[in-house]
């Protein structure tokens, strides 16, 4: 895996100018960067597909992207899926199509998902890749079987209500294969799902709460994924005050993925003998869902009522360590949230959702290295 180089090189980012403009080979040559939009918009987000669109053109616009790639697969209602281009030339932003696929395969398998990742790299090779994630996603529940839960059992993606698992997810990312992964999509900020992803990307970008329906600004984010190196403390920023500068509401965080073993190495010591027993005052804990039901819960507040000794003291440092950005509004929409008790990541708590739920929750990376 290609690792970004340090924290340091990422925030100075701002000043490094963007990719190389030597000119490609006549068959596409190698890139510096190729950027990957997996958008699955044919569900109830399919009246946004295109403004976020004309934004990801407005932010090429933006780079000298000879030697870079801005790549879309889109899948929307009634058309077949297409993985495009999305291109600056000569100062204007073009869309042109590189394939079309066959309608009969849903964009939430691992087949369909697999195909896409092995075109992005025939189609536009480069040294290095980043991928956005664009869709409807439920986190890692999968089935809803409590009402009062109230969230909406799509994983991630939403394809005619075809929805594909986080395990089937990372299955479908080549190990190694990202620099970064942008969820812009709902409670994908999870401690479980960064875990699963960890030997997919460096760094992982995701919200713990839902997502507004506009999501990320990508006109102002595309231009920094394609800096030198790409700066995505900056881009979180910007999506962080996209909606606080207008009074809506937003969680992000950045994780660097290779801390996460070691946090995972800690946890499953907590966990073995903890502190807190079944004493842990649950409806006292900052969840992320909204509604009188929950299953995510802050990852650092609920784990530190279980350490004992040094290990909440460990456990501080480790996380913030690996949390390299985290910002949220006091709100989201009607949850409150508490910025002493907001670590960027949520995990849940065994016995709060339904069997089925957690019957595959048994199936993650997380629970099996933890518990």
């Amino acid at each position: 895996m290609k690792h970004l180089k340090s924290l340091l090189i990422l925030t100075l980012s701002l000043i490094i100018t963007s990719c190389s403009s030597d000119e490609p080979s006549p068959n596409g040559g190698s890139a510096s960067r190729t950027v990957l939009v997996y958008m699955v918009a044919s569900n109830s987000l399919s009246g946004y597909a295109d403004r976020d669109i004309n934004e990801m053109m407005d932010g090429i616009a933006e780079v000298e992207n000879r030697n870079c790639h801005l790549l879309l697969y889109e899948t929307t209602y009634d058309e077949y899926p297409v993985l495009y281009e999305i291109k600056n030339s000569n100062g204007k932003a073009t869309k042109n199509v590189i394939k079309t696929y066959a309608s009969d395969i849903r964009s939430t398998t691992v087949q369909r998902m697999s195909e896409v990742m092995s075109d992005t790299q025939k189609y536009a090779p480069a040294e290095s890749y980043g991928l956005v994630l664009w869709s409807h996603a439920s986190g890692w529940v999968r089935t809803l079987e409590q009402e009062s839960i109230r969230i909406s059992p799509k994983d991630y993606g939403d394809d005619y209500g075809h929805s594909m698992s986080i395990t089937d997810l990372a299955s479908a990312l080549p190990d190694g294969m990202f620099d970064f992964i942008y969820a812009d999509v709902c409670y994908m900020g999870c401690i479980e799902i960064a875990y699963q992803l960890r030997d997919k990307t460096d760094y992982y970008i995701s919200s713990p709460t839902e997502m507004m329906a506009t999501g990320m600004p990508y006109d102002k984010n595309i231009p920094c994924f394609f800096e030198k190196t790409p700066n995505l403390v900056k881009a979180c920023r910007n999506t962080y005050e996209h909606y606080a500068s207008s009074g809506s509401y937003v969680t992000i965080s950045l994780v660097d993925c290779s801390k996460l073993d070691t946090i995972a190495g800690l946890c499953r010591q907590i966990h073995a003998n903890p502190g807190g027993g079944t004493t842990v005052p649950i409806d006292e804990l900052q969840s992320y869902n909204r509604n009188s039901k929950s299953v995510f819960f802050d990852f650092l507040q609920y784990t530190s009522l279980l350490a004992v000794g040094q290990q909440a003291d460990d456990l501080y440092k480790l996380t913030n360590d690996a949390v390299i950005y985290k910002a949220a509004t006091p709100t989201f929409l009607s949850l409150a949230i508490d910025p002493d008790h907001y670590s960027g990541l949520s995990t849940y708590i065994l016995g709060t959702a339904s069997r089925i739920n957690e019957q595959y929750y048994t199936t993650l990376d997380w629970y099996k290295d933890i518990y």
